[in-house]
């Protein structure tokens, strides 16, 4: 099966289309994801002189492939660096651009930001991101609200910074921009052959997965008990959680391992004793994610953000997985490679 790929690098000012930039020749743009970073995905490529002014400091690109006529757009960038290249015959343009958490990131509070007891959580993230300018949200609703008045925050704190911590108290995932530069507010995932959003297999064409793997795996020190604590002088007392690794599939388990492996974790805000259950039951499935990384290679495939959950299937293997880097290189024929830290042994 032979599919017809092409890219597209539009210029957008005030939300509408603006101009096109054309690849250099001989030059590939490339986007890269890494979960761990507070920005998550990176665009860079080289690109000829625009055939419009384009005002750096303020207009966006819009990267996208279509793939057998179908468009699918693969983010929305700001350019942070941007610099002319003269070989005495051309000259062109090198940029290196984030996704809208660069907004955020560089947004700082400008005097205490205070919140009152009683205010929702991911309405007080709203309102921090409405604040910066981002008013476009795929949000996931939360009944937790502060469990007393918060100005935990000095000036000059970056907004990013007050986002993320407030969402790891409610055990929701870091800040992130789909391809469409719309925020995403989401609870963590817990990755399961039930809610997969991807499937990686060498027998699907859909998948194309590129022959060889690696796999690193790392197990020696990863605790498998966890007690967290909170006790802010604010609440009325202490709380306490455990959570225990006690998956058979798991090799950090207690019974797998023939031992307990415990790590004490002092949390300073959390709204309620459920909240903080729930956060050291995320430190048991992120330990378990700590087991074994694995690095395969496909075709271009658009679709992907942060933190997606990919099964995969390769000759012996089979395993649920959470995705914790990707790059593309945008050109017909690229390679793309992902990173998977896996879940479970298997998806039976």
């Amino acid at each position: 099966m032979i599919r017809t790929v092409e890219f597209k690098y539009q210029v957008t000012r005030n939300g509408a289309i603006y101009t096109e930039l054309q690849t250099a020749e001989g030059a590939y743009p490339q986007i890269q994801m890494k979960s761990s970073d507070a920005i998550q995905t990176v665009f860079n490529g080289t690109f000829q002189l625009p055939k419009r002014e384009v005002d750096w400091l303020t207009d966006e690109i819009r990267p996208a492939i279509i793939i057998d006529g179908v468009r699918h757009n693969l983010g929305v960038f700001l350019p942070a660096n941007v610099h002319s290249i003269f070989d005495g015959t051309v000259e062109t343009i090198a940029v290196t651009a984030n996704d809208r958490c660069w907004i955020p990131k560089d947004y700082r509070a400008e005097r205490i930001v205070y919140f009152q007891a009683g205010t929702n959580y991911v309405e007080a993230v709203a309102s921090l991101l409405a604040e910066s300018g981002i008013t476009m949200i795929n949000e996931t609703p939360t009944d937790e609200v502060m469990t007393e008045d918060r100005e935990d925050w000095d000036i000059g704190t970056s907004y990013l910074d007050i986002i993320n911590g407030l969402l790891a108290e409610i055990n929701y995932a870091p800040l992130w921009f789909d391809s469409d530069g719309i925020a995403v507010i989401e609870p963590v995932s817990v990755p399961t052959a039930i809610n997969m959003d991807h499937m990686l297999d060498e027998t699907k064409v859909e998948s194309l997965l590129i022959p060889g793997r690696q796999n690193e795996t790392s197990l020696y020190s990863t605790p498998n008990v966890f007690i967290c604590c909170c006790n802010n002088p604010d609440k009325s007392g202490a709380m306490t959680a455990v959570a225990e690794n006690t998956n058979p599939q798991s090799p950090l388990s207690i019974a797998r391992r023939g031992r307990r492996i415990t790590k004490m974790i002092r949390v300073n805000n959390i709204p309620s004793q459920e909240a903080l259950q729930a956060y050291a039951n995320r430190q048991v499935t992120d330990s378990m994610l700590t087991g074994e990384v694995i690095t395969v290679n496909t075709c271009l495939l658009p679709g992907f953000g942060v933190w997606d959950v990919t099964g995969i299937r390769y000759r012996d293997l089979l395993a649920v997985c959470k995705e914790t880097a990707w790059s593309m290189e945008l050109k017909v024929g690229g390679r793309m490679s992902h990173t998977l830290e896996r879940a479970v042994m298997n998806l039976g």
